[in-house]
C-alpha cells in the first residue's frame, strides 16, 4: 500500500500537516514580575527524541495536547527573587518537565532568563 493511500485512508496525514509549529518568546509583564514567575509551554515531535524543541504560546497549547503526534510539557519559569534562588528553582522545574521532554534542559541553558536585576 503506497502511504498515500495509506494517509487518505487512516486520515492522519491530514491531521499532521494541519499543525504548523511556530516558536513563542514569552515577554513578561509587570504583572507577571509581581506575581515573581511564567508559565512556559514546549513541544516536540513524540517520535524523535533528540528533535526540534518548540516554545509555544498558552493559546496553542490545546492543539498539540491530546495529539499523538507531539509531546507537551509546561515549565513554571521564575523570573524574581536573589539569582541563587531563581536558579534552583527554574533547575528544578527543567528537572520535572525532563520527564515530559528529556533533553529540555538543553534548550533552556540560561536559568535566569528574563530575570531583571
Amino acid at each position: 500500500m503506497k502511504i498515500d493511500r495509506y494517509n487518505i485512508i487512516s486520515n492522519l496525514g491530514r491531521e499532521f500537516k494541519k499543525l504548523k509549529t511556530y516558536s513563542h518568546i514569552p515577554m513578561p509583564k509587570k504583572n507577571d514580575y509581581l506575581v515573581g514567575y511564567i508559565v512556559r509551554y514546549f513541544i516536540q515531535k513524540s517520535n524523535d527524541t533528540n528533535g526540534v524543541i518548540f516554545e509555544i504560546n498558552v493559546n496553542s497549547i490545546s492543539k498539540y495536547v491530546n495529539n499523538p503526534f507531539y509531546k507537551t510539557t509546561s515549565i513554571d519559569w521564575r523570573i524574581t527573587g536573589t539569582t541563587v534562588d531563581i536558579k534552583k528553582s527554574n533547575l528544578a522545574s527543567i528537572k520535572i518537565a525532563s520527564v515530559d521532554i528529556p533533553k529540555i534542559g538543553l534548550y533552556l541553558p540560561n536559568l535566569l532568563q528574563f530575570h531583571q536585576k
